[in-house]
């Protein structure tokens, strides 16, 4: 029997093993920051968005989400990975399943990988969690005006959360 181990058996991950790996980082991430929050009551993932998601033909298993009560309302937050937050097609779909979302009474907030990232970076990650939520809550007094991008071309919360977080904006 031989040791020696062929190239062709060292396949790289699957794009969908790579696609639920980045939406269990990114939904970790989010369950933690904000489950480190007194006033925000982390409830579990939102089998809405995954509805939603599936009948509009986005790829639900790469969606981190996060439902919260935040001022005794329920509140879903949705990761959206990088490679569907710069793409136009991909964000009109997002846009659509927020706007179902919302129909059916849930707020829905829309974060890009890249914000999510910050939250579990330094020794600042309570700091950054309570600017999300403060956001979340006050959007316009949080400046969601300044957003780089406009309501149809992306989420302006999450947008104004990646210029917080990251001092970078949205666009690609």
């Amino acid at each position: 029997m031989s040791l020696f181990v062929r190239p062709q058996d060292l396949k790289p991950k699957s794009r969908t093993l790579r696609h639920r790996d980045t939406r269990r980082k990114l939904s970790s991430i989010l369950f933690d920051s904000l489950s480190r929050l007194d006033e925000v009551a982390v409830i579990g993932s939102d089998p809405l968005v995954t509805h939603f998601a599936a009948s509009l033909g986005l790829e639900a298993a790469s969606l981190a989400t996060c439902q919260a009560m935040l001022d005794e309302r329920p509140v879903t937050l949705v990761g959206v990975p990088s490679r569907h937050w710069f793409r136009p097609e991909a964000m009109k779909l997002l846009l659509a399943l927020k706007g179902s979302m919302e129909k059916c009474g849930r707020p829905c907030v829309l974060l890009p990988q890249r914000a999510i990232a910050m939250l579990e970076r330094g020794d600042t990650r309570e700091e950054r969690a309570n600017i999300l939520i403060e956001l979340i809550r006050d959007p316009v007094r949080m400046g969601v005006g300044q957003a780089c991008c406009t309501r149809e071309r992306g989420d302006p919360i999450g947008c104004r959360a990646m210029q917080l977080l990251t001092g970078n904006d949205c666009l690609p």
